[in-house]
């Protein structure tokens, strides 16, 4: 937590600030519950800034102008992809317009860092770049300044990267008049600043950088991106979330869940490991019993041939619904090296609504499946059979109709 000598002294700094916002304490507990939920016990810091930064812009759009409102969905779908690589809440919506909150808990300072990725890649351009100083122990934040997109990239050919991946600017360049972000955000149209179109060749980019990208795999596991990757690197994997995910997470090897054990080393995952079904269970409806039930189903309507021993775990989501992810898994015969992972997203929901939700699963080069669930039909469940080698690696995410996600760490399968 942020600490100073002297609180009477903090006071008097902050004091002095034009637009001084109220954190309340239900604004840090969010915070902190979010922030937590990292896999990375490193970022947790940097992430719990940035959902403050967050709550303190929502609170000011509440006192200042309650017409306008930003996207607590786009805070989480960002969130879940990039939050081990930019230290912003960037990509949010604020009416028609995209904002970029930069954190700092530095009052006295008289440089902003700003992340590469969100001033050269239009990936994460937008239309205004917002400061706030944030005093958690106070429970106070104040916007410093803002920086319209068409007045930073006039800085642009000045700005010399760090070797960390950020730009250095100066306070200075920054608006410090709150009210004319507050007119700007109301009465400006967004096409009176212009953003940059994706290129074209990105994709090119990620199909021919890819190979070296897998072979710096075990470094990127480690370290920070820019110890181990050249910036044009760099690109190819922040311009592509799932590879990203792929390459910089954690996996979880579910060979184990043969042996009916949890993931020994980051046991944060929140599998469930499910043991076959004990006849004494049959009469309960337990989730052994609800998968049961499910894979005899799939197995007589699809003719899948599912064996008695495969690796079986669930997790419980909650996005718009409860919902339940079950993953079933089993290696394939010794003629056809590999191994199949059979997944099933369960609505928990008792009564219907609009809701729907879309299961994706990717690997280190393409989207590989996408089915949607769609709860307003009375749609229990969806499922989908993947096919891999014991070098694929599978990246599970799960979105609702609102843009609320949730990805899950990479699923590998290892030999013996």
């Amino acid at each position: 937590m942020y600490l100073q000598n002297d609180a009477t002294d903090d006071y008097f700094e902050f004091s002095q600030f034009s637009e001084i916002i109220t954190l309340e304490s239900e604004y840090l507990t969010e915070a902190i519950k979010f922030s937590q939920n990292s896999l990375n016990k490193s970022r947790q810091w940097q992430i719990y800034l940035q959902y403050l930064a967050f709550f303190a812009c929502h609170a000011w759009l509440e006192q200042r102008e309650p017409t306008l409102a930003i996207s607590k969905a786009e805070l989480l779908a960002w969130q879940s992809q990039y939050s081990n690589v930019i230290d912003t809440a960037f990509n949010i919506s604020i009416g028609k317009f995209k904002v970029c909150l930069i954190p700092t808990i530095t009052f006295s300072a008289e440089e902003v860092i700003i992340p590469r990725a969100l001033v050269d890649l239009p990936e994460f351009n937008a239309h205004f770049y917002v400061v706030i100083s944030l005093a958690e122990e106070l429970e106070l934040a104040s916007i410093r300044g803002f920086l319209r997109y068409d007045q930073l990239i006039k800085y642009q050919p000045e700005l010399q990267p760090e070797l960390d991946w950020n730009y250095c600017l100066p306070l200075t360049c920054f608006n410090s008049e709150v009210n004319e972000l507050l007119l700007y955000l109301q009465c400006l149209s967004p096409t009176a600043i212009t953003l940059p179109e994706i290129p074209s060749e990105r994709q090119n980019l990620v199909t021919t950088i890819q190979p070296e990208l897998l072979n710096l795999l075990p470094q990127l596991h480690k370290s920070p991106l820019w110890l181990v990757l050249t910036w044009e690197q760099g690109v190819a994997i922040l311009t592509t979330p799932d590879l990203l995910q792929i390459l910089t997470q954690p996996t979880v090897n579910v060979r184990s869940w043969l042996h009916h054990q949890l993931h020994e080393v980051i046991p944060e995952f929140s599998w469930q490991v499910l043991a076959p079904l004990s006849p004494l269970l049959r009469i309960k409806q337990t989730p052994e019993q609800e998968l049961e039930n499910i894979l005899t189903n799939i197995q007589h309507t699809y003719k899948i041939d599912i064996p008695k021993l495969a690796g079986r775990a669930y997790q419980e989501i909650k996005l718009e619904n409860p919902l339940r992810l079950y993953a079933v898994t089993w290696s394939l015969p010794d003629e056809n090296p590999g191994w199949n992972l059979l997944l099933i997203l369960k609505n928990m929901a008792s009564n219907s609504s609009s809701s729907g939700f879309t299961l994706r699963v990717s690997d280190k080069t393409e989207i590989l499946v996408e089915e949607e669930l769609q709860t307003n039909h009375q749609q229990e469940y969806i499922f989908t059979l993947i096919e891999g080698s014991y070098d694929d690696q599978f990246l599970v995410n799960i979105t609702s109709t609102n843009g609320q996600t949730q990805t899950l760490p990479p699923l590998e399968f290892t030999r013996e």
